[in-house]
């Protein structure tokens, strides 16, 4: 039997040797496959173990992605802006699997920026933040007016209580 080492690998490449390496069905009865197999264990238990300074692009890329979201979640945490979007997604992760069709209405909605009484009346274009709920139900229940801000139209506005019923159902 031939005497491979890693010397001896290492002084054919240096003579420009062709090395091809693939996959090899194991104990098939593939002549080489065996003495490589041997070769391998060898080499692994007397040279110690191999140290690659390399590292795969993909791990790379995995373990910056994550750092970055580390980093983004907290900022995000830390913010004292955004309470109501963050009420809504207080994970950036979970936020980013969600498929949520973005439109205005949805950015009003989580932001409260948008066309929202509340929001046009801070900027001074409207005088009157309240809601302009149904005239008939406000004089039979006499309630005082609320602010339309994001809370108020998806929990107590009259105008869109047949959808909230509707939501509560489904």
């Amino acid at each position: 039997m031939i005497e491979f080492s890693r010397n001896k690998i290492i002084a054919l490449a240096q003579l420009k040797w062709c090395k091809h390496f693939g996959w090899v069905k194991g104990h098939a009865g593939i002549e080489g496959n065996e003495l490589m197999d041997r070769l391998a264990k060898r080499t692994a238990v007397e040279d110690g173990p191999v140290v690659y300074d390399k590292m795969p692009r993909e791990v790379i890329i995995t373990r910056e992605k994550e750092n970055g979201l580390y980093m983004w979640q907290r900022q995000w945490t830390n913010s004292g802006k955004g309470a109501l979007t963050k009420a809504f997604f207080p994970s950036v992760r979970n936020r980013l699997r969600q498929k949520i069709p973005i439109f205005p209405d949805v950015t009003t909605m989580v932001t409260e920026h948008g066309k929202i009484r509340s929001y046009i009346h801070r900027f001074g274009l409207i005088d009157n933040p309240k809601c302009p709920s149904d005239e008939e139900e406000e004089e039979e229940e006499e309630e005082e007016e609320e602010e339309e801000t994001t809370n108020h139209l998806i929990f107590h506005c009259n105008i869109l209580r047949k959808q909230r019923n509707e939501m509560t159902k489904k």
